[in-house]
């Protein structure tokens, strides 16, 4: 008997969850409300070449994206680049790579560097994440690291994250971020991947995969409703029309579940969780800025936390020799910049760059492009793992795979194609029970 699923949500993991369904022999049918895969790993032309709205690129640790790219044919355009890291703090801007870069931070005393490097190697050597999920993230940081670099790096960079909600920040969420940058350093420093010419191309590539593979991609064709019969899903409603099917997937951001169905059935704990919208100004440029890639803004004059120069990281040469600088600010609905107009705020931005970060004139400001969303990561605090929804929910039928899930990690490709191949797995498994049993 045909087994029937329908998945909501064309980021990476819904388009994963239904390449792997389908590969498994079930019949899917993948809605996506915009007009193209992918979710935030959306695109704009710069000089011809597709680049992303929202800075992406790809650790050395993260296997599951890695493997879904050499998978999809695009392994010889994937490469591995050097990065660097900076911190601005006081109107200077520090190099923050290595160790030696921080016997060399001059915002922090001489002991206070020593204890700083101490703590953050002990960070490294810390296994079991689990019991830190119950500690604010700025505490066991000024307990690790000392209070003058807590003061001086940790408190301006959870508050540029997180905003007014950072003193309910988990430790564990800051032990994931830890873990993150130093897989991606080795020897001679750290390195990341990225596709050349864009992660548009993945997504193309998905979309072939899933076509080839017999999946139904409805692109611009937003879920209305879930459809249940008692407590069990029988479909979806989708761009007007009714889709009957044995199991629905939902892959969306996790605020917009429980609007999708009947509020007896809905799980509080779904919109318990909050998220972080994110708006990122990509500036082109007739010349560099600076020498470093990602450099954490811990300087509170700035009204934003990062700014990340693309085009250190890949060579300019791949946008007709324009310079690429992405500015970023994460939010939370309650903050003005949530609500304020994008160009507007890109324009005082470009002002606030030009008083306060050494190397930028504005007079080499060729185009400006602001982006908004209002979701783009979980807000997670304090206790958040007693909180993660489980992926088969309390409605037969029902699987949930969102962001909110992955923690302690906070986002990416990688950790979405994890969730999409291990719901996929899940729910074929469930497939199987149900068939032995008949």
């Amino acid at each position: 008997m045909t087994h029937r699923v329908v998945v909501v949500g064309g980021g990476i993991a819904g388009a994963v969850t239904a390449l792997r369904l389908a590969q498994r022999g079930h019949e899917v049918v993948l809605t996506e409300r915009s007009d193209h895969l992918g979710g935030l790993v959306v695109s704009f032309g710069v000089a011809g070449t597709p680049l992303e709205c929202f800075y992406h690129h790809v650790f050395p640790h993260e296997r599951h994206v890695i493997s879904l790219i050499d998978e999809l044919g695009l392994g010889s355009r994937f490469e591995w680049r050097p990065s660097t890291v900076g911190v601005l703090t006081g109107g200077r801007l520090w190099p923050f790579t290595s160790p030696v870069d921080l016997l060399r931070f001059g915002p922090l005393a001489p002991l206070d560097r020593v204890r700083a490097g101490v703590g953050a190697l002990r960070m490294t050597r810390i296994e079991d994440w689990e019991p830190l999920d119950a500690v604010p993230a700025l505490e066991w940081l000024a307990g690790l690291t000392g209070g003058r670099a807590a003061e001086v790096i940790w408190e301006p960079l959870l508050r540029a994250k997180f905003g007014p909600a950072s003193v309910d920040v988990p430790a564990a969420w800051i032990w994931g971020r830890i873990h993150q940058r130093t897989g991606g350093r080795r020897r001679g420093g750290e390195r990341l991947g990225y596709i050349r010419g864009g992660f548009r191309q993945l997504f193309d590539a998905l979309h072939a995969a899933l076509a080839h593979a017999g999946v139904a991609v409805r692109t611009s064709t937003p879920v209305g409703r879930i459809l249940t019969n008692g407590a069990r899903v029988v479909g979806v409603e989708a761009g007007g029309q009714e889709l009957e099917s044995d199991a629905v997937v939902f892959a969306g951001t996790l605020p917009g579940l429980a609007p999708l169905l009947a509020e007896d059935l809905a799980d509080p704990g779904w919109s318990a969780i909050g998220g972080l919208g994110v708006l990122c100004v990509v500036l082109e440029m007739a010349a560099p800025v600076s020498s470093i890639y990602w450099t954490n803004v811990c300087d509170r004059a700035l009204p934003f936390g990062g700014v990340i120069e693309h085009t250190n990281f890949v060579p300019a040469s791949d946008y007709g020799g324009r310079h690429v600088v992405y500015v970023s600010r994460y939010f939370t609905p309650s903050e003005d910049v949530a609500r304020a107009d994008p160009a507007e705020e890109a324009a005082n931005w470009v002002d606030a760059l030009d008083d306060r970060f050494p190397g930028f004139d504005k007079r080499n400001v060729v185009a400006v492009h602001p982006f908004r969303t209002p979701y783009a990561a979980p807000l997670v605090t304090v206790g958040h793992l007693g909180r993660i929804p489980r992926v088969r929910s309390h409605i037969a039928g029902l699987y949930v795979c969102t962001t909110a899930q992955i923690y302690p990690q906070d986002r990416g490709m990688s950790e979405g194609a994890r969730m999409g191949s291990e719901t996929a797995a899940l729910i074929d498994a469930d497939r199987a029970v149900v068939t032995d049993r008949q």
